[in-house]
Formats: structure tokens, sequence, C-alpha cells
């Protein structure tokens, strides 16, 4: 397949300085987090094709997933340009998120966007069905189909205050802020040896 556009022309020679710098500022990771985090991204990306990026099923390995639509959702997140891999910018980016500075807007609207499958900035009863689903697939769990339906209305007749059949972002943040772990797992302190913990 051909060569995507990566950051800094060849990723086989490391980061400049300057590059390094501006993934600082626009991440939660100083500059040796970075350079760590490139070295997991060099591993990844060449895991299944050696061309600098990370594919959908790079990504899916890496993550120790199964390909369901969880690992598509979240690969599309991580994809800002949507050009079918994941250059080193996209990876640091999305992975600001999940570490521990990372904001709690950053995470609620990721988490957000996860369900938010058209981009119109509605969660429906079908996009919240879809993630449910995928979840519980995801995690070996098996709920009926009348379980899943009942779960689903149950979260909305909580979350749709304005009756309109759609949960939009600030009925999203209540509902999180009521039930927090909801997005307990939206914090990584530990990435393969790149410590987490503290980054500035």
């Amino acid at each position: 397949r051909p060569q995507k556009a990566r950051m800094g022309g060849s990723q086989s020679k490391g980061l400049k300085r300057k590059e390094l710098e501006e993934l600082h500022k626009r991440t939660h990771f100083t500059i040796e987090q970075i350079q760590d985090l490139y070295r997991h991204f060099k591993s990844i990306s060449s895991s299944v094709s050696d061309d600098g990026v990370i594919d959908k099923k790079e990504f899916q390995q890496a993550l120790g997933l199964q390909d369901s639509l969880f690992v598509d959702r979240m690969f599309k997140l991580f994809d800002c340009n949507s050009d079918g891999g994941i250059n080193f910018t996209e990876f640091i980016c999305g992975l600001s998120v999940f570490c521990p500075n990372g904001t709690l807007e950053e995470k609620l609207r990721f988490s957000f966007d996860i369900y938010d499958f058209d981009h119109d900035g509605h969660i429906s009863k079908k996009e919240l069905h879809m993630m449910l689903e995928a979840s519980l697939v995801e995690n070996h769990m098996s709920l009926s189909e009348h379980q899943i339906q009942a779960l689903v209305e149950a979260t909305f007749k909580e979350a749709d205050s304005d009756g309109d059949g759609l949960i939009d972002f600030e009925e999203y943040r209540q509902m999180v802020q009521k039930h927090p772990s909801m997005i307990k797992n939206m914090t990584i302190s530990d990435l393969g040896g790149a410590s987490m913990g503290g980054a500035q």
C-alpha cells in the first residue's frame, strides 16, 4: 500500500526538537514521554506492515481487542484525517486524552464521540444500542435483546432531560457527573514503560 504522509518526513531518524516541542505544547506529555511513546509507535506501526503508520489491524493487536465495532470507533477517533492510518501526531494526540493530566472535558468529548457515529452532536438510541452490543462482545458478556433494549431505554429516561429522543453533549456530561465510573477507564497511568504520571 502507498506510504502515508508522516510527521517529520523520514521517521526512521527520529523526531526533531521542533517537532517534540510542538507535540509537547499540543498534548499533556513531557518531551521524554513523547520520545518513549515514539519508540512504542514505531514498534506498533511496524508489527503488521512497516509503513510508518498504525493501521486498524496493528491498532487492534496493540490494544489486545477483538475486531469489533468498538475497535472501529476508537480507530476512527484516533485517525483524525480519516486516511486509514494513524500517524505519530494522531497517536500522541489521541493518547493525550487518556493520560492522568487529560482534562475531564477531553475525556467527556472523546467518550461522547465514540457513541456519536454520525457526528451530529447527539447520541441516538440506535447508536447507544450498537455500542452496548459491541461492548458486550468485547467483554465476552451476553445480554438478551430485551435486556439491551431495557438498558437503552433506562439510559435515555435518565439522560434525555429535554425528551427529544437524543442525548446531546450537555445531557451526556450531566449523566457522567452522576455516574463518574462511566469514564473511569479513560485514564492510563502506564503505557508499556512510558510512565504517564505527573506529565505536564
